[in-house]
């Protein structure tokens, strides 16, 4: 668990995720356009850490 720590795209997708998490609890930035691009690339940000791969087994084993 701690190696995936070591992986630039799960922390990214990690801090895009709670930037999200803070705005469904009303933690906002108070300019609306800022806020829309700072949630479009946190979005952005939580797929690609979905998607990346974490350092999964590559022979074939789950």
């Amino acid at each position: 668990m701690l190696e995936k720590w070591k992986k630039p795209a799960f922390i990214l997708g990690i801090l895009g995720a709670a930037k999200l998490a803070l705005g469904s609890f009303g933690v906002d930035i108070p300019d609306n356009l800022i806020n829309d691009i700072a949630n479009g690339v946190s979005s952005i940000l939580v797929l690609v850490g979905i998607i990346a791969d974490h350092g999964k087994p590559k022979d074939g084993t789950v």
